[in-house]
């Protein structure tokens, strides 16, 4: 069962098509398994964040990545999820912002990963149709996903990002 608003259904995709129980003690109720998922029906492909051990190398998701890249879906993914973007291949030549520090960053750099990639630590970054963001500017992220997805209009961003971080109060 899709959960939907009219304009905006939304699908949450597992690879088995069974909820997720994350690391964090949340728990992602899944609506359909990749295999099931039909690419050309979605506008945007979120790739959250987390840690992504559980979908690394499923080809599947892979395809799919592929699949809305070249379709020109908005690809957008925040924390850990630029490493399943990396995984599909698409981000050659791109700019990415990024959470990795430290021990993480060097892990993935001496592993192969993102070495055609420029790694910025910009809060958040659009270029073409994908867009990442450090895992501490989710609201920014969400905003900026929802401006590329055609749900929240570009002049009400900046108001947006200020009220959904407590940082102003509600205008009428």
């Amino acid at each position: 069962m899709s959960k939907h608003h009219k304009q905006f259904p939304v699908d949450v995709a597992t690879p088995d098509g069974k909820d997720h129980f994350g690391s964090s003690g949340l728990t992602i109720k899944s609506t359909l398994s990749f295999s099931d998922l039909i690419v050309a029906k979605y506008k945007t492909v979120l790739i959250p964040g987390g840690d992504p051990a559980a979908v690394i190398g499923n080809q599947n998701l892979k395809n799919i990545i592929k699949l809305a890249h070249s379709q020109k879906s908005i690809l957008a993914a925040i924390c850990a999820g630029p490493v399943v973007l990396e995984q599909a291949s698409i981000l050659d030549g791109k700019k990415i912002a990024y959470g990795y520090e430290g021990p993480q960053k060097e892990w993935l750099l001496s592993n192969g990963f993102f070495k055609k990639t420029e790694l910025t630590n910009e809060p958040y970054i659009v270029d073409d149709n994908i867009i990442t963001a450090r895992p501490d500017h989710f609201i920014d992220f969400a905003i900026e996903v929802g401006i590329l997805a055609g749900c929240i209009y570009r002049e009400r961003a900046d108001y947006l990002k200020k009220y959904y971080s407590g940082r102003t109060r509600v205008q009428n």
